[in-house]
């Protein structure tokens, strides 16, 4: 689970970036350059992925090149100052950026 005191003493006094996993654990690596401040570190997908009904069955399947899975999240200290709020899942942080009123930038993961 991420919060937003945990991103904050992540970053640190000497940090202007952080890199978390989903689940909120911390990722030692360089920032990719030119990425944004608030950017998604995306690998892709190889799993099959099947569509469902409304009534439970498998319905279709989705084409994996046009999915992503998102491996990090690349946080500028500006955007880390400006997140609110206690703990919260991944979904919850992306919706909280757009709420900032900021976008995100999209980057593969480096080494995938």
């Amino acid at each position: 689970m991420l919060t937003v005191s945990r991103l904050q003493e992540l970053l640190g006094e000497d940090q202007d970036w952080i890199v978390v996993r989903p689940t909120g654990e911390s990722v030692d690596m360089e920032i990719p350059p030119n990425i944004g401040p608030a950017t998604l570190l995306v690998s892709t997908v190889t799993d099959a992925l099947k569509t469902v009904s409304e009534d439970g069955f498998v319905d279709g399947s989705l084409d994996r090149e046009a999915v992503w899975g998102v491996e990090a999240f690349a946080l500028n200290r500006v955007v880390v100052r400006r997140l609110e709020g206690g703990e919260m899942s991944a979904l919850d942080l992306y919706r909280a950026v757009m709420d900032l009123r900021l976008g995100w930038q999209v980057s593969p993961m480096p080494g995938h």
